[in-house]
């Protein structure tokens, strides 16, 4: 299954033809595989360089120091430091096996300089002096970016009032470094554990940054695919930024656009090997997300009599609570409970849609945890 690289200067600088060109074929990449890889973006090898090495030198600090700036796991928007182990996104899917699957990553997460509510945790160490503001001026790039992705899905639409960018204003995105120490292969043989466990984001996009290591893994849409299976999605260089499509734009248009699901275990090379050490990741991730307040429900283009909405109305940020709970393992019941009722529901496409991206039932009662 391969996924479209596509130019984009030509929705920024382009002509009107390369501005529609471009929208029309990045949403028919989100449509057929979840994902699309851009070029031509506004981050230079520098940057990308820089963001990497700051990375590195934050992840190699002593546990102690990581730990002064420790996320409060739980509903809340991630802040800070979480050790080896503690989120598990397998949690999210439907099937056992992978519920079961360990994560080994550790992460350091930040949401906008703005945010007073739920404030960003910076370290202290004085080797990382100029971490925050680096960090600060990237998230800002990366915002920037997703708006502009927005605007394109919005000319491809037809959606010319500006109300799917102004939806994602002001930004209640999450950026994450996320590090993958070495690991023997024979731990990532089987499904005891992965790097990171198959799974879909929570926002509208999400944009990746990854070095060259290997590992990521999308879902095969592809139609003579006999079972479900994964594909490497391996890296050209540290400039490639994959996009890939969440669940919020999965209840925006009602199913038409499902998440674009995805893992990261043993580079192909590797998997069948013994005695070998996976050498460590490093990723970035934009978790771009909508606007707190912001409905998560079927806008009105994507329901009809013929197509009625298929996911309640709940907030951006209370279906932001409730995927964290269940990544933290704070609702395992609930999410039990809601397996079953989806189990009895026809499926997106007749098919089993497994990751549960919205409910036809109530609001759950994850997302009235007190932050």
């Amino acid at each position: 299954m391969a996924v479209p690289t596509l130019d984009y200067t030509h929705f920024t600088s382009g002509t009107q033809e390369q501005r529609e060109t471009f929208a029309r074929e990045l949403l028919d990449s989100f449509e057929r595989t979840g994902f699309a890889k851009l070029k031509a973006h506004t981050f230079s090898a520098q940057e990308l360089n820089e963001l990497f090495t700051w990375g590195h030198k934050f992840f190699d600090q002593p546990l102690d120091v990581k730990n002064e700036i420790p996320n409060e796991t739980g509903p809340r928007p991630m802040r800070g430091y979480t050790p080896w182990r503690v989120e598990e996104v397998g949690r999210l899917h439907r099937e056992e096996r992978v519920r079961l699957m360990k994560d080994s990553k550790e992460h350091f997460d930040q949401g906008p300089s703005y945010d007073t509510e739920f404030p960003n945790q910076w370290p202290k160490a004085p080797e990382l002096s100029g971490f925050k503001r680096f960090m600060e001026d990237f998230y800002e790039q990366c915002d920037d970016t997703c708006l502009t992705l927005m605007a394109a899905l919005e000319v491809a639409w037809g959606i010319d009032d500006g109300s799917l960018v102004a939806r994602c204003v002001p930004s209640a995105t999450d950026l994450r470094l996320t590090h993958y120490p070495a690991i023997p292969v024979e731990e990532m043989q089987g499904d005891r554990a992965s790097r990171i466990a198959p799974h879909t984001d929570f926002g509208p996009i999400t944009l990746l940054f990854q070095d060259s290591t290997g590992g990521l893994e999308i879902e095969d849409r592809d139609e003579n695919s006999k079972t479900k299976s994964f594909v490497p999605l391996p890296p050209t260089d540290t400039t490639e930024m994959i996009v890939n499509v969440g669940d919020t734009l999965t209840r925006w248009t009602n199913g038409k656009i499902t998440g674009g699901i995805h893992q990261v275990t043993a580079p192909e090379a590797m998997k069948e090997g013994s005695g070998l050490m996976i050498p460590p990741r490093m990723s970035m991730a934009y978790l771009f997300k909508a606007e707190r307040n912001v409905s998560v429900g079927p806008l009105p283009k994507f329901v009809s009599d013929r197509q009625p909405a298929i996911y309640p109305n709940m907030t951006a940020f209370e279906f932001q609570q409730w995927r964290n709970s269940t990544v933290y393992g704070l609702n395992e019941k609930e999410h039990l409970d809601e397996k079953e009722q989806l189990n009895e529901r026809e499926q997106l496409n007749d098919k089993e849609h497994i990751f549960g991206a919205g409910s036809w039932n109530s609001t759950p009662k994850a997302i009235q945890l007190q932050a």
